[in-house]
């Protein structure tokens, strides 16, 4: 067999095996491009913002160490010169539509002992006890715009000294603190939004008691926002079309792959044949004689030899010519000697 057009016939394989898979890609991305998603839209219903501050001063009791009694805020305080804190504390909320709402608050005074010989991730308090600072108010309002306002005391030399009695009775290594809180808790019943909103806030300040010194610390934002919007669903859609287009391809790419690789293996296999007919041929030629007719056999006694070898061993006792012919081209043949009325046979293929 010609190796040029084996060559051929394998680079023909080879390319048919590219331009499929790029044919298959291309119906897969047709495929996926034919489920068409829609994003639902978000459409604002309702939004507030929130501002949170708080201011303070700290009242010291009578001593001979500071002239002026009241310290502002920011400082660093000695926790036994100290008798009250006064603290203005402030809330608002502003909505972007009008909203009937009822809003609740109350500040409380939360006394925390936690045991000191403990990790800080393990620390679970010991002993702790709050105290109502301003007693719960309920406000009904036909707007989604208020404020609140609260300038209260705090009571610090009186919490201090509960703590520290604590402490010095039981003798306990302990770490204590006293925070501040304003809970505030809005309903609001909003036009156009079924459920009620609800908004739950807390600013929260802390200090140290029982230590020598202290300091005040603000823990909440400053500013806040909530927004709520009506998600319409995600709408799926198929281009029937371009689905039918894809899978089309897809399928004539599968095809056209498969067949390149039977053709493939087939080709491999007349390989084999032609390496071993060109082998016989290139060491026996001057004792193979190739034939473009079959011998006639009808009326012979064919006798199949296992291989080429065997039919040396015959050709060297009789002296007779071996016969060569291609019964399928670039696929099957067969050696032949004919002696008398015997044919002695090797197929090859």
């Amino acid at each position: 067999m010609d190796k040029n057009v084996n060559k051929n016939r394998t680079k023909n394989v080879l390319r048919n095996i590219c331009i499929s898979t790029l044919v298959l890609f291309l119906g897969i991305i047709m495929i996926f491009k034919s489920f068409k998603v829609e994003e639902g839209t978000q459409n604002l219903l309702y939004s507030y913002n929130m501002s949170r501050n708080v201011n303070y001063k700290v009242n010291l009791i009578e001593n001979e160490f500071f002239e002026n009694q009241t310290l502002d805020m920011g400082k660093t305080y000695i926790s036994s010169l100290v008798d009250k804190i006064n603290m203005d504390f402030s809330y608002s909320l502003h909505g972007n539509k009008k909203a009937k709402t009822k809003y609740i608050y109350q500040v409380v005074a939360v006394s925390t002992v936690n045991y000191a010989n403990t990790t800080e991730d393990s620390k679970e308090p010991i002993w702790s006890k709050q105290y109502i600072v301003v007693e719960p108010k309920t406000v009904e309002i036909e707007d989604s715009n208020f404020s609140i306002k609260e300038n209260f005391d705090i009571d610090f030399a009186t919490y201090n000294a509960e703590v520290k009695n604590f402490k010095e009775k039981l003798r306990l290594p302990v770490e204590a603190e006293l925070q501040i809180k304003l809970i505030v808790r809005s309903d609001m019943d909003v036009p156009g939004i079924e459920d009620t909103v609800v908004e739950c806030s807390i600013m929260n300040v802390k200090m140290d008691l029982a230590e020598d010194v202290f300091t005040v610390e603000k823990q909440f934002d400053k500013t806040g926002n909530e927004s709520i919007y009506d998600t319409t669903e995600t709408n799926k859609q198929i281009n029937k079309p371009l689905l039918g287009l894809g899978a089309g391809l897809v399928i004539i790419a599968i095809m056209i792959i498969l067949d390149s690789i039977r053709k493939s293996i087939k080709f491999s296999k007349k390989s084999d044949y032609a390496i071993a007919l060109n082998r016989i041929l290139k060491n026996y030629g001057d004792i193979v004689a190739e034939i473009v007719s079959p011998v006639e056999i009808d009326n012979l006694n064919v006798i199949e030899v296992k291989n080429f070898d065997q039919l040396l061993d015959i050709e060297e006792e009789i002296r007779m010519p071996i016969l060569f012919y291609e019964t399928i081209p670039d696929e099957q043949g067969e050696f032949i000697i004919v002696c008398d009325s015997v044919a002695y046979r090797y197929v090859i293929g």
